[in-house]
């Protein structure tokens, strides 16, 4: 077994000691510590500057970003919050402790972690989920399938040998049923109903979009219910359920062909779409830039170069941090 390489040796014990020096744990023998090993070579010193570039440049952002969470979030449990923290890496509770803690509740950020750095708590709870980037396929009971997209989370409804339906708690999946008895899903304050259908459900946001692809599905919200045949979709939100149009099929499924194409969609818009594929965080601080319209295609396998044809096609400025986060302006 080959032994360590010098340089990611002292890369690990630097990142060591900040996440030591941050975590409101140190003592004076850390400090003297610490000060003995920065100072013992050259090689050292430059680790530790490193680590400092690194973390100082996320910092603002993550600080900046916990802020306008904390603005728009409700309730949480603390009782899921202990248990989110508890599962932690030792870095990631520590940095918790440090200074983008101080800057709100503990509790907000574990709900909905900012620029999404570690795994919320719905996400350490769920049945299932799909990773940045990843998609899965789930055989959920017999002749149920569900294919799951990117950011994705379900809860069972049910058994679990047995479950009769399922909640879709985030993302976005396209389900076959094919069974001997009806199939139900909760998402978004919406209730669907399928027995022999296929069909996509999105929710990624405030609304959620289910388009019926074969077969047939009942959607109630509030009271109200539509009937969806093949080719037909709906939206709706806790506020009800819009008018049936007819949909266009091959838009809905684009995510399963590994292609995402824009046509005429503001880039901030485009730049929230790209997040859900890309691991990091790209950040637009340019409102002007953010109502341009767009037209673009991105293969989902290069989906990295996003920012970089951003910048070529668009004229944004680009800065790159560690971790895959991107600022655009």
């Amino acid at each position: 077994m080959s032994s360590p390489d010098p340089e990611s040796l002292l890369q690990r014990q630097a990142e060591a000691w900040w996440v030591r020096l941050h975590s409101g744990r140190a003592t004076r023998a850390d400090a003297d510590a610490f000060r003995e090993w920065a100072t013992h070579s050259t090689a050292h010193a430059q680790a530790w500057r490193e680590v400092m570039r690194t973390w100082s440049a996320l910092d603002p952002l993550l600080a900046e970003e916990a802020v306008r969470q904390a603005s728009r979030a409700g309730a949480f449990s603390l009782r899921g919050l202990s248990a989110a923290l508890a599962l932690q890496s030792p870095r990631r509770r520590a940095f918790l402790g440090g200074a983008v803690a101080a800057s709100v509740t503990a509790g907000v950020m574990a709900v909905d972690p900012p620029l999404g750095l570690w795994p919320s708590v719905g996400e350490l709870t769920a049945d299932y989920r799909t990773a940045t980037g990843e998609q899965r396929q789930v055989a959920l009971a017999q002749g149920i399938s569900v294919r799951m997209n990117t950011q994705t989370l379900i809860n069972r409804i049910g058994a679990d040998t047995g479950p009769r339906g399922m909640v879709l708690v985030e993302g976005e999946a396209e389900i076959v049923a094919n069974g001997a008895s009806d199939f139900l899903v909760e998402t978004g304050g919406g209730r669907l109903v399928a027995r022999a259908a296929r069909f996509n459900i999105r929710h990624t946001g405030p609304q959620v979009c289910v388009t019926c692809l074969d077969g047939r599905v009942t959607v109630s919200v509030n009271g109200e219910q539509r009937s969806l045949e093949a080719g037909r979709q709906v939206t709706y939100d806790k506020a009800g359920l819009q008018e049936v149009v007819r949909a266009d099929e091959a838009s809905v499924s684009t995510w399963r062909t590994g292609i995402l194409s824009f046509d005429r969609m503001p880039l901030v818009e485009v730049i929230d779409e790209i997040n859900r594929y890309r691991p990091g965080k790209v950040l637009l601080r340019n409102e002007e830039l953010g109502r341009t319209l767009v037209r673009m295609q991105l293969n989902l396998r290069s989906i990295d170069n996003a920012p970089v044809m951003i910048r070529e096609l668009y004229g944004a400025r680009m800065r790159s941090l560690p971790g895959g986060i991107v600022v655009l302006s």
